[in-house]
């Protein structure tokens, strides 16, 4: 699934929700089509334990719990739906994202990634919009992280800007890394949470 883009995500989400007859509104016009948004759409090659879709209900009566269990029947085991809720926040409060990054490294990694993320400064270069690159200093954006150990490996828990107003990739870190080190590890991105402007989950 983490080779499944944004796209192809949203068309697969949307004949989903088809097949599991639920009740939602679709736009009116000559090409309706189904309202769902994701709060934080996820990088491509990253797996995802968190993801927020807002879509909108036609019958107020409607019993949401049940829409997890719905869209579970008609999905393949691994996207897998645990909650549904009416939305408390809009997608401009997602401020952050947690990451968990597992290197195939035997550990050996761990002081010079520390090293490396402390620092006072720390400078990337970045594809703009309109296909530029520009160089961002991005050393005070990152807002927390903790390395560890797991079965043997390297594991980077990291919690960075998310969101319309800032968004930074956990690549942009770790190609910076891999350059100035002159060595490139195998590592598996996982987003495990999406964070409003006060640190809590997004929902």
């Amino acid at each position: 699934m983490r080779f499944i883009s944004h796209l192809d995500m949203t068309r697969f989400m949307a004949r989903a929700i088809r097949r599991a007859g639920l009740p939602v509104w679709y736009t009116e016009g000559f090409n309706p089509h189904l309202y769902m948004t994701f709060a934080l759409p996820l990088s491509l090659g990253f797996e995802s334990d968190y993801d927020a879709l807002d879509i909108r209900i036609l019958d107020d009566d409607y019993d949401i719990s049940i829409i997890p269990e719905k869209l579970n029947a008609v999905c393949p085991e691994y996207i897998h739906f645990f909650g549904a809720s009416q939305p408390q926040k809009k997608a401009g409060d997602v401020a952050a994202a947690s990451f968990e990054i597992l290197f195939d490294d035997c550990g050996e990694l761990k002081d010079n990634l520390n090293d490396f993320l402390s620092r006072d400064s720390i400078t990337v270069l970045k594809k703009t919009k309109k296909g530029g690159i520009k160089e961002l200093e991005v050393a005070d954006k990152i807002v927390s992280f903790s390395l560890d150990i797991k079965d043997g490996n390297t594991l980077l828990k990291i919690t960075l800007p998310a969101g319309s107003t800032e968004n930074l990739n956990p690549e942009l870190f770790l190609n910076k890394f891999f350059e100035e080190s002159g060595k490139y590890y195998c590592y598996v991105v996982t987003r495990t949470a999406i964070l409003d402007t006060n640190g809590l989950p997004f929902v």
